[in-house]
């Protein structure tokens, strides 16, 4: 595992030779340097969307005529996200889910480099139980219950473009495994969390990022826990711990991470290390690397690797940890990944494979353990289809994913299919194959109305380790941003 570490470290070296060397190219300002900027809110889940608002862009000559009033308040940006959604879930017959509500966000200028901001949801305010029934609580995604609550509350300081410091409930959106604030399959937040984020631009193309929370609210919550996505359980199923159970919760969570951009931000690679209290450490590397022959015609190549372990200094006595507590096993797993894609004018295709492996004795006879993406489908693993994937199957093995797309009516309009097929040390999930269609379509005349539509079916081979076969869900989402 060492020796695949190094690797992708001396391919980012290597990277970073091959991207002095074109000197004559025109200069291009590189992302990591626009990351940290007084319009850039990344704290705001729909700044970079379509919508029929705005955000204030002032000029430095501007700000040095404005009062401290018009800084605050004529400054900063504001999005509202109001949606409604319908949802088919379940194995055999399946049952109905409904919702509806918004989400507002605002973020004030800033005066000596402080702004403040925050983020209000309101899903299912009134008639979730008329609507829903005892489905409530069965389809966390769109949510399906009453969710109303304070997601974000932050306070934000920036020096200079250079550092940015965002304290309070937050989203976190450039870490690689932990969930983020938006996801456009579902109404509220995706997860936020309690604590704070520290970004630097360092400079060279590189960004530095450091970050530490003690709880996290995921969509459907109402309120900031220690409860991992191991209790919750957002797999159309059920958690695989508790909700509740004391020694299931993670007190605190700290990372850092480091993201080089470079060759007119055609190269990248990412280095993070996390240590879950109660769950164990995790370290990760990537990198990807983009090249374009023609104005029409790209190709892509990435590779991912780690390891997940357990920690016993870190909180958890005796080595032991909320996978132990439960009788599910150490903490131990290994990781690769690598995928290769090419895009020409409206069509893409990405083909990735992964391999995760560890002690029969392990947790998932060596699955990874990610307590912020489990069950939710947004761990960086270049195999997770829509539905779950290796970490949310809690299993060793190997996965391949074919996933092509059509893009037409100027970009408006996505039509993603894809097909992904598992081997697994488990018994209960070796043979599943996942079959997705994702559509997506931004209607031009209404700009910030858009429309979202999936079928995905995983496919489970039936037998005394999965006597409930194969599940499925369909989901019609039309939101509206301003």
């Amino acid at each position: 595992m060492k020796k695949l570490i190094y690797s992708l470290i001396m391919s980012g070296i290597s990277g970073l030779a091959f991207a002095d060397g074109s000197e004559s190219a025109p200069p291009v300002v590189n992302n990591n340097d626009k990351y940290i900027n007084p319009t850039a809110y990344i704290q705001n889940p729909y700044g970079t969307l379509t919508s029929s608002g705005g955000t204030q862009v002032v000029s430095e000559s501007q700000m040095a005529n404005q009062n401290v009033a018009e800084k605050w308040f004529a400054d900063g940006t504001w999005n509202v996200l109001a949606g409604a959604a319908a949802q088919y879930t379940g194995a055999g017959a399946g049952f109905p889910s409904y919702a509806y509500g918004a989400n507002l966000f605002g973020q004030t200028g800033q005066v000596a480099g402080f702004s403040f901001g925050g983020l209000l949801t309101a899903v299912n305010p009134f008639f979730s139980s008329n609507m829903n029934g005892y489905n409530q609580n069965l389809a966390p995604f769109l949510p399906a219950n009453e969710q109303v609550a304070v997601s974000e509350a932050f306070v934000e300081y920036q020096y200079s473009n250079i550092v940015q410091v965002d304290a309070g409930l937050i989203g976190i959106n450039n870490s690689p495994w932990l969930s983020q604030n938006y996801y456009s399959n579902i109404l509220a937040p995706g997860a936020t969390y309690q604590g704070i984020l520290v970004n630097i631009d360092a400079g060279g193309g590189w960004l530095l990022t450091a970050l530490g929370f003690n709880a996290a609210q995921a969509v459907s919550e109402t309120g900031f826990t220690g409860l991992t996505f191991y209790n919750k359980g957002y797999d159309y199923g059920g958690g695989l711990i508790a909700n509740n159970t004391t020694t299931g919760t993670s007190n605190q969570t700290i990372a850092v991470g480091a993201n080089y951009l470079a060759w007119n931000n055609q190269y990248n690679l990412r280095l993070w290390g996390y240590e879950f209290q109660n769950y164990g450490s995790l370290l990760y590397a990537d990198n990807s690397i983009k090249f374009q022959p023609t104005e029409n015609l790209a190709f892509n190549v990435a590779a991912q690797g780690g390891t997940n372990n357990s920690n016993g200094s870190a909180g958890n006595p005796n080595g032991t940890n909320a996978m132990t507590d439960a009788g599910l096993g150490q903490i131990s797993s290994n990781f690769v990944g690598i995928q290769g894609g090419m895009t020409y004018k409206w069509f893409s295709l990405n083909v990735g494979y992964n391999s995760v492996w560890g002690p029969q004795s392990a947790y998932g006879n060596g699955g990874i353990v990610s307590p912020y993406t489990y069950g939710f489908a947004t761990d960086p693993l270049y195999t997770t289809p829509y539905m779950a994937g290796l970490v949310d199957l809690g299993t060793a093995g190997s996965a391949y994913k074919v996933s092509p797309s059509f893009n037409f009516l100027n970009g408006n309009l996505s039509i993603a299919p894809a097909f992904t097929s598992f081997t697994t040390a488990s018994p209960q999930w070796n043979g599943t194959k996942e079959y997705d269609l994702v559509t997506t379509y931004s209607i031009p005349e209404i700009k910030g109305l858009t429309l979202f539509g999936v079928y995905a079916y995983q496919s489970v081979p039936y037998s005394t380790y999965n006597t409930a076969g194969s599940t499925y869900v369909t989901q019609i989402f039309v939101s509206y941003l301003y």
